[in-house]
């Protein structure tokens, strides 16, 4: 079954996820990182199906990070959450490697649904 790493420094936003992913969502596990650095060390030694990640983290952007996941594992979909969701952000985080571009703000159930479909949860 599918894992995902939640990468976000807001501890209760991650918790908020960690539980919308446990609820037969059909993921095995979520993994946290509250840093994009300790984010970059889990993909190096743990395998997960898909990444989500916070547009801003505090030792880099969620597009820094994006970059560096790619260069770890070119395969691993990034999900990005964004508090200033846009057309001009949407752009620049898919011109980044990131597959898919979601409101922090917005409906949470639509990220899970995405996340089921790209990780081919039925």
């Amino acid at each position: 079954m599918p894992t995902v790493l939640i990468v976000d420094d807001d501890k209760a936003f991650r918790k908020q996820l960690h539980t919308l992913f446990e609820l037969g969502s059909g993921f095995e596990t979520c993994l946290e990182a509250k840093k994009g650095f300790e984010a970059q060390k889990k993909a190096r030694r743990l395998l997960f199906s898909l990444v989500i990640l916070n547009s801003s983290l505090p030792d880099m952007s969620g597009l820094e990070l994006a970059l560096k996941l790619r260069a770890i594992r070119p395969e691993l979909p990034i999900f990005m959450l964004a508090a200033d969701y846009g057309v001009k952000v949407e752009k620049k985080a898919l011109s980044c490697g990131i597959t898919a571009v979601f409101s922090k703000l917005a409906d949470l159930d639509t990220l899970v649904a995405n996340a089921r479909a790209v990780c081919g949860i039925e």
